[in-house]
């Protein structure tokens, strides 16, 4: 889309109320608490996360405070385009499409590495890890809503 047509729509929605795609923009609420704490706090996020359950150190991998800041800062790159996309509306199922890959690939990794983890914290685990691509998936599918 061009930017004169962005700016159009843009203003154009500013008058009847903004169209957001919401499952875009839950997926960015819900991963930029996690972005900034592995990228600012690498060792905690490692140890801690979340909320001194210590899920990612349970899994038995090595701490590696670069991969632990890359990952933190990729997410948070995954933030603000998703929520660009979800704001503009534009390449929304480009960006669903990539949160479904990750969230699927993620889910299945720690599906299969529960070892260390409680029956309640697996569970919390998986349950948190499934909403992301669940709501890719309602985001590819689903057109933006109006909000006024």
């Amino acid at each position: 889309m061009a930017s004169a047509e962005l700016a159009r729509d843009l203003a154009a929605d500013s008058r009847t109320g903004w169209r957001v795609n919401w499952a875009l923009a839950l997926i960015a609420v819900f991963n930029l608490p996690v972005g900034v704490h592995a990228a600012l706090f690498p060792r905690s996020f490692f140890d801690d996360f979340p909320v001194g359950r210590g899920w990612i150190a349970a899994t038995d991998g090595a701490y590696d405070e670069h991969l632990v800041r890359d990952v933190g800062v990729l997410f948070l790159a995954l933030v603000i385009v998703t929520t660009w996309a979800s704001v503009t509306r534009t390449a929304e199922r480009a960006v669903a499409t990539a949160w479904l890959l990750q969230g699927v690939a993620h889910l299945a990794f720690h599906a299969n590495h529960l070892g260390g983890l409680s029956r309640a914290d697996g569970a919390g685990l998986l349950i948190s890890l499934a909403a992301v691509p669940v709501l890719a998936a309602v985001a590819w599918r689903q057109p933006s809503v109006s909000w006024r």
